[in-house]
């Protein structure tokens, strides 16, 4: 091998030094200011009186209703501040007892808003998180004996996102009240859920366009915290992650008519897809993130909470924001995510939101 002359060209070039490589940090969402807007602001505008537990659903209301009795609970969860006493907890059980139908033993809201059975089902998961049960018996009927005749009677066309609040709604009744689910039932529920699949797009529906359309997002999200619950996958990961990807508009959201429940949705999709399939890991990451830095704006702001926390179910929306940022921190982490005490998403817990 010949070496270079002193003074030729080749000696007197040097490799110039590589240049370390620089990675941008990573967003900061603090939420602390959020928080406490809720503790501080929110909770005492809606509180009634009558002890712990009653709540109307939004402020300047005189009603104790379910979704303010029941939001309030996820609410305070999330935030690591539902921490009753006994004699608190007896008061969080005659709020949700008021709500309680004789006969049916349902769980009802005064002004109805939902369908019923999302009422009992909403209900019933936030007296869980009180380890609380109703006194009356819960009664499900004779259509609900058998799952798949009863998913079988739902529009799987043009309303899967509406009807899921009855299908899931179903579902987690039969698992929130053990007297109810049994293993044969689950089975069948799980065998016909398997069916309304698409391969296509990953999510469930009947003569959905290929590409998957929000009505599947939302309709799908709802049975997804029931496959959770049972530690069972939903088929077609890779599919569903693609299609919730695709769906996301240019707005940043997926319905322009449901910005926050819709969004925690899609998130939810993704995200716990991911922990069985990792496909398209930094594509997730970089939409949730994206979401988050619009939400600081127009939702977690004082500007964007007056903006959005309005009308009849202000409470519920309140939920729908919180259990976003909760899904969020544990998929980005809480050095981005930032709170003082961890949020933690009441769907860990338990089925149905």
């Amino acid at each position: 091998m010949l070496s270079a002359l002193p003074g030729s060209a080749s000696a007197q070039v040097s490799s110039p030094a590589a240049s370390p490589k620089t990675t941008a940090p990573a967003p900061t969402f603090d939420l602390r200011e959020f928080v406490k807007w809720i503790t501080a602001e929110l909770e005492p505008s809606v509180k009634l009186p009558g002890g712990a537990g009653h709540y109307a659903r939004e402020p300047g209301k005189d009603v104790l209703e379910l979704y303010g009795v029941s939001d309030m609970a996820c609410i305070l969860y999330s935030l690591g501040a539902l921490r009753p006493t006994e004699a608190e907890r007896t008061e969080w059980a005659a709020a949700f007892q008021s709500l309680q139908n004789p006969d049916t033993g349902w769980l009802l809201e005064k002004e109805p808003s939902h369908d019923p059975l999302h009422n009992t089902a909403f209900a019933l998961a936030a007296m869980q998180l009180l380890n609380l049960t109703p006194k009356l018996p819960v009664k499900m009927g004779p259509e609900y004996a058998d799952p798949a005749a009863f998913l079988e009677t739902l529009d799987w066309k043009t309303a899967v996102y509406t009807e899921s609040h009855k299908g899931a709604g179903v579902g987690s009744i039969f698992a929130l009240v053990p007297a109810l689910g049994t293993k044969a039932w689950f089975d069948a529920y799980f065998a016909k859920c398997e069916s309304l699949f698409d391969p296509h797009n990953g999510l469930m529906g009947r003569e959905k366009p290929a590409t998957g359309d929000s009505d599947q997002i939302g309709g799908t999200f709802h049975y997804s915290f029931l496959y959770n619950y049972f530690n069972r996958h939903m088929p077609y990961p890779e599919a569903r992650i693609d299609t919730v990807l695709r769906l996301q508009q240019a707005d940043g959201y997926w319905m322009a008519t449901n910005h926050l429940w819709m969004t925690l949705d899609a998130i939810f999709l993704m995200t716990r897809t991911l922990r069985y399939a990792p496909h398209r890991f930094d594509d997730v990451r970089e939409v949730v993130r994206g979401v988050m830095t619009r939400l600081m704006t127009e939702v977690y702001s004082p500007a964007g909470r007056r903006a959005t926390f309005t009308g009849r179910l202000t409470v519920h929306l309140v939920t729908a924001a919180l259990s976003i940022a909760a899904e969020a921190q544990q998929f980005l982490g809480a050095q981005e995510v930032v709170t003082d005490w961890p949020l933690r998403l009441v769907l860990d817990r338990r089925p149905f939101i």
